[in-house]
């Protein structure tokens, strides 16, 4: 591992000293075709110039793959282990769209990618986290296009060691584009309706839908409703927490891609180590603060006939 944290090293310096180099060689051929104009060299020199940058980006482009994979690689397994017992880190690999937009609670547009999976487990708890962004793009009459974003941050989906029938939607203030199942298209047995709960502050923090107050009211307990009021406080990002098809969702709208490469600072990582634990601990917080592994989610089988 050190091995290759020193090579990622060495490779991010090396970039950073090439790209100030393209810099200096884009001004001295600026310069060159400059003097040459006018003359019978300029041609020749243009074509020069034009050559020697498109080799630079060709190299650079080779060299910015090759330090994004390493990065991803060495990076976030050194920061993984410290958090979780077992994981799996899947750089190219995300949730398919198909399988969000059948869980019926986001809504989708044209634009769709998701990558950087991890699964994992933290206190016995099994979990798949991936980037998503969710956006649309259109056209209008005159060709100007403009995009929407849905969504962009972690999707999170949690199993816990229980099947349950509850369909719960809670969906903090300010959180939007969300898929609520109200509409009069959606069939009568899968609509959604608000629930209101006997907490106050709770209420003026997040909107609660279901299909069923019963089953609903079986998780959001007292308890449950602090403990997400505390966590809303803990991440500083609007989030969305559903109990669909048996798993635990949670999105977390960070308006931005998590594990992204960066160049390192002063000839060291130690910035990019603490973003990516920063990730990495929105995933610990959301699994510890929702008390996952309490005996509600761990034993029996809840409201299932």
């Amino acid at each position: 591992m050190e091995d290759a944290f020193q090579e990622l090293l060495d490779l991010g310096n090396r970039i950073k000293k090439r790209d100030r180099l393209s810099i200096l060689a884009a001004v001295i051929g600026v310069v060159v075709t400059i003097l040459l104009y006018g003359t019978p060299f300029f041609g020749i020199g243009l074509l020069i110039c034009a050559a020697a940058l498109i080799v630079m980006f060709v190299t650079n482009a080779k060299l910015g793959k090759q330090y994004r994979e390493l990065y991803k690689k060495t990076m976030i397994d050194r920061v993984a282990r410290e958090y979780f017992s077992q994981y799996e880190y899947l750089p190219k690999i995300g949730f398919q769209k198909d399988y969000l937009r059948s869980l019926g609670i986001m809504s989708f547009g044209s634009d769709f990618w998701s990558e950087d999976t991890i699964k994992g487990v933290y206190n016995n708890v099994s979990f798949t986290r991936a980037d998503v962004y969710i956006a649309d793009t259109s056209t209008d009459s005159d060709g100007n296009s403009s995009t929407t974003v849905y969504f962009r941050g972690q999707w999170l989906e949690i199993n816990p060691n229980k099947s349950f029938r509850t369909d719960l939607q809670i969906i903090q203030k300010g959180f939007g584009f969300t898929n609520r199942k109200r509409g009069i298209f959606t069939r009568k047995e899968e609509r959604r309706h608000v629930l209101e709960t006997e907490d106050m502050e709770f209420n003026k923090r997040f909107q609660c839908l279901c299909q069923n107050d019963s089953e609903a009211f079986y998780l959001l307990t007292p308890t449950l409703m602090q403990a997400i009021m505390r966590l809303s406080e803990v991440l500083p990002y609007k989030m969305m927490i559903a109990y669909v098809n048996n798993s635990l969702h949670v999105l977390v709208d960070t308006h931005r891609d998590s594990m992204e490469p960066s160049k390192p600072n002063n000839g060291n990582f130690d910035r990019q180590i603490a973003d990516i634990r920063q990730d990495m601990e929105i995933i610990v917080n959301i699994i510890t603060g929702l008390l996952v592994n309490r005996e509600l989610y761990q034993t029996g089988a809840a409201l299932q006939q």
